[in-house]
């Protein structure tokens, strides 16, 4: 991943646990307030990809989004890139396609299962009521992270 950021230094790269996501719609959900962020000069950190880590993991503590939604050694991961540069993002992506290894990981199976184990990984309540629908889920997910600031 630093052999991509340096290569590429127009293009913001973040890497994933994938059972920190909850769906691909959470990253984008996200990439869109960390974007706005970005735009406004309000990141919740100093970097917009890390400020995009801290939203994802529903903490403002870089150590915790790092435990929780890091990469982890031996596991698949999701990568997510971002740029104002679309040639260079296409660039970017092509490397990372060909360089990085490919990771046999089925898409997101949103669901019940996916939906307590990331509430528990974030320490959320058993009992809440968004627990219980995938969409009220997510969109409390979203709701956390736009709430995250420095």
């Amino acid at each position: 991943m630093e052999q991509l950021r340096h290569r590429f230094q127009n293009v913001y790269v973040q890497g994933f646990n994938t059972e920190a996501i909850f769906c691909s719609l959470h990253v984008v959900e996200a990439l869109k307030i960390t974007l706005e962020a970005l735009k406004r000069g309000i990141l919740a950190a100093n970097r917009p990809e890390l400020d995009l880590l801290l939203r994802i993991s529903c903490t403002t503590q870089i150590s915790k989004a790092i435990s929780h939604a890091g990469i982890k050694s031996g596991k698949c991961a999701c990568f997510v890139m971002f740029s104002k540069n679309k040639r260079d993002l296409l660039k970017a992506r092509f490397y990372a396609l060909q360089s990085l290894p490919k990771c046999d990981s089925p898409e997101f199976n949103v669901g019940a299962s996916r939906r307590n184990n990331l509430a528990t990984k974030l320490g959320f309540g058993s009992g809440s009521y968004f627990l219980t629908d995938d969409n009220e889920f997510l969109s409390y997910l979203i709701e956390r992270a736009a709430l995250i600031t420095k």
